[in-house]
């Protein structure tokens, strides 16, 4: 039984809107890749405080001290530092252990930040990569970023980034189409795509598993002559 989504996507694809569109179907919690990010700056505040610029994280900060971890250990960093440049290996074992956390304790959609790798092979887990042709991207970018110039060379800097992260802490190509259970491109419209996912999370076809018992037993039964 699938109890957690990864959505790994293109920088323009609407990845993120199609996790949250998946959470609400499903009525389970989102996790976004910038969450760790957040609760790294909020780190040396107090939970009153940092509540008053970011709840979502100061109640992840808060039920990770409830089951017992510290995410001061992965954050080492020197108050202040709500607006400094945050350190990428830190941010990175907080990220793991929130991507942890949710799929222990399941029904969470989870964007980036390598999930797709931290939690291969897991039967529970069903992995998604959302893409989308240039022109569809460069488009949805420079609606939302009107002041840039560029909005191609942002969007192959971002995705460069990404696979970056990838490589350094996975040693993976994040468009290797083995890390993901659906390659599914969002051109077709994000709500059609949220369809497609949670069907084959809700129905999975169980044909292939069958093909794979029946040459296994072809395999090992004796050769009549």
């Amino acid at each position: 039984m699938i109890r957690v989504i990864t959505i790994t996507h293109q920088c323009g694809s609407g990845g993120t809107q199609l996790a949250f569109l998946l959470a609400r179907r499903f009525g389970w919690e989102l996790l976004e890749h910038h969450l760790a990010d957040r609760i790294a700056r909020i780190a040396d505040l107090d939970v009153a405080t940092a509540a008053r610029f970011d709840e979502p994280a100061a109640r992840w900060w808060c039920g990770l001290r409830h089951a017992g971890i510290n995410p001061a250990d992965c954050c080492p960093y020197v108050s202040p530092r709500w607006l400094d440049k945050i350190d990428e290996d830190s941010v990175h074992a907080l990220a793991t252990q929130l991507i942890q956390a949710a799929a222990d304790s399941g029904e969470y959609v989870v964007v980036g930040r390598g999930a797709q790798c931290l939690l291969q092979g897991r039967a529970d887990v069903f992995h998604v990569l959302a893409y989308a042709p240039i022109e569809q991207r460069v488009q949805a970018l420079q609606a939302r970023w009107p002041e840039q110039r560029d909005v191609q060379a942002q969007l192959t800097g971002i995705d460069s980034q990404r696979a970056e992260y990838i490589r350094q802490y996975y040693g993976k190509d994040w468009l290797d189409p083995m890390l993901y259970d659906l390659c599914i491109s969002t051109s077709i419209g994000l709500d059609r795509a949220a369809t497609l996912i949670s069907d084959a999370v809700v129905f999975p076809d169980t044909s292939w598993t069958s093909i794979a018992e029946e040459e296994k037993s072809l395999c090992h039964s004796p050769v009549q002559l």
